[in-house]
């Protein structure tokens, strides 16, 4: 009997023990299963984070594909209006150029018709992109009058002669000194200036010029080329300058849709 209790009791202490073990185990398996599962949840969380990422940065890289499609559409229509402009410049630079080079022809023209004259008697020059034919009043009148003489009549006549080959606009305009005149005929020096540019118009007329071309205008002693305060420079001042200048329909007609601004200097 006490031989049998012997050998159980061994027994006993091993299957304590076995147990022990394996709860500890267990228990190592829980925990460790319990960090996969955390492990696990964490990863699912980061794809998920990832994914909602991934679908920003599509949202995001479509935008940015719809805002690059529409600037580079702005940049064709600005390219293409670009080039129009640079189109309608040449087709304006080349209506000046052909205006200042028929201009410049017209001034030879004009210094080659009446080179007979003397330079006391008229000036030829080209201001402002216009032709400035100046005539001294010692050539057309008389003082006080505005009956053309004969020297200056045939002077109007030949250029009348050059002008009616050309499409040129013509202003004719009357100055005179500050001196004031005051007659039965004219009031003052604007009706001088006046009735003399229009005498001036009528020999233009009645060469040929289309009166539709041409301006009488009278200026009086508004505007003076020199001091009115020497016998020399009053006569200066009293004079009939015929004002060429281009007929820009075609420049205008151009310029009417576009916003910058056009230069026609010369």
């Amino acid at each position: 009997m006490n031989h049998l209790i012997k050998f159980i009791l061994p027994v006993s202490v091993l299957v304590a023990s076995t147990a022990c073990v394996s709860t500890k185990k267990y228990e190592e398996a829980i925990s460790q299963r319990a960090a996969v599962e955390r492990k696990n949840q964490n990863l699912h969380q980061e794809l998920s984070t990832a994914m909602a990422e991934n679908k920003s940065l599509k949202s995001q890289n479509a935008s940015l594909q719809e805002n690059l499609e529409a600037k580079n559409e702005k940049l064709e229509d600005l390219q293409q209006e670009d080039q129009q402009r640079e189109e309608e410049l040449r087709e304006l630079q080349a209506i000046v150029s052909d205006q200042r080079d028929a201009l410049q022809s017209l001034h030879n023209e004009v210094c080659s018709a009446l080179k007979c004259f003397t330079p006391s008697e008229l000036e030829i020059d080209v201001r402002d992109g216009k032709l400035y034919v100046s005539l001294s009043d010692k050539l057309l009148f008389t003082s006080g009058s505005d009956e053309v003489n004969e020297r200056g009549e045939e002077a109007i006549e030949m250029l009348a002669n050059v002008l009616s080959r050309s499409e040129l606009e013509i202003m004719v305009e009357g100055h005179t000194d500050s001196i004031p005149i005051h007659t039965a005929k004219y009031e003052d020096n604007w009706d001088l200036s006046v009735h003399r540019a229009t005498s001036v118009t009528r020999i233009f007329i009645d060469n040929g010029i289309d009166p539709k071309r041409i301006i009488p205008a009278g200026r009086g002693a508004t505007i003076p080329i020199a001091s009115n305060t020497r016998d020399k420079n009053l006569q200066l001042n009293r004079r009939t300058e015929i004002v060429l200048a281009p007929k820009l329909n075609k420049l205008w007609e151009l310029a009417e849709g576009n916003d910058d601004v056009v230069s026609t200097d010369y």
